[in-house]
């Protein structure tokens, strides 16, 4: 069995917020999840990407796990994705049916990333996007995702390292830029380590292909960002050639 990394503080992990939001998903400056709606960009930018090197075109089944209001989903659908979005915030879900635009396939469940309850092999891609590190047992959030993913299909993820970097960008950071910030939406004991990740996904049955590094832009949006503590609307992030902070990554199903 893989040594699993140190879980010291898993019981401080807040997710509960999500559920509140509302129409703040998707507006406001001051809220931390800002940062999640300006980071939707380059998530949207790598999982197309990954759909075309692996011929998983328009039309395709896409999974979106702890899809939160749909921030990702939303531009999936519009470039002709089926997308279903699952979380277990009743209220996230409860916005994103109300924000789906229309014309698009995209749907929404309340659903537990341990056990969603779709059918094995059903989807030709996952979506695991800043949730592993809010769970307590990302090793089975894989195997879940490894069984409703088709043979060869993708598990996209990004997530975040566990790095004295990622402490004082991902913890401490957020509350910097963005002034309404929820105690522990991030614990440092719950981050993954790539090589950790990838000893987790091997053993579900998923060959890592690819980790890349993520980092926020330092141009004028991230200054004016931090000496006014609200999220500037240019806000944006790029890839790294280390993954010292966050990272994404896809891998296939055997």
């Amino acid at each position: 069995m893989i040594s699993r990394p140190p879980r010291n503080h898993v019981s401080r992990i807040n997710n509960a917020f999500y559920a509140d939001l509302g129409d703040r998903w998707f507006e406001g400056d001051e809220h931390a999840v800002a940062l999640l709606r300006a980071e939707a960009g380059i998530k949207v930018r790598y999982t197309l990407e990954v759909f075309e090197r692996l011929g998983i075109g328009p039309g395709a089944r896409v999974l979106d796990v702890a899809c939160g209001a749909g921030l990702v989903a939303f531009p999936l659908a519009g470039r002709g994705y089926r997308v279903k979005g699952v979380d277990l915030a009743e209220g996230a879900i409860e916005t994103a049916r109300r924000q789906t635009p229309e014309g698009v396939d995209a749907t929404f469940a309340v659903a537990d990333a341990y056990a969603t309850g779709e059918p094995a092999g059903a989807y030709d891609a996952v979506l695991l996007l800043d949730m592993l590190e809010h769970v307590e047992r990302p090793a089975d959030v894989l195997c879940e995702a490894a069984r409703v993913a088709r043979p060869g299909g993708a598990v996209v993820f990004h997530t975040f390292n566990r790095t004295p970097e990622a402490w004082l960008l991902a913890i401490h950071g957020m509350k910097v830029v963005a002034r309404d910030t929820p105690e522990h939406v991030h614990v440092y004991e719950l981050f993954i380590r790539p090589s950790e990740l990838r000893a987790m996904a091997r053993e579900a049955g998923l060959d890592v292909k690819e980790v890349r590094g993520v980092r926020p832009v330092v141009d004028r949006a991230l200054w004016w960002s931090v000496v006014r503590r609200r999220v500037h609307p240019g806000f944006r992030f790029t890839f790294a050639r280390v993954p010292r902070v966050g990272y994404a990554g896809y891998a296939v199903r055997g």
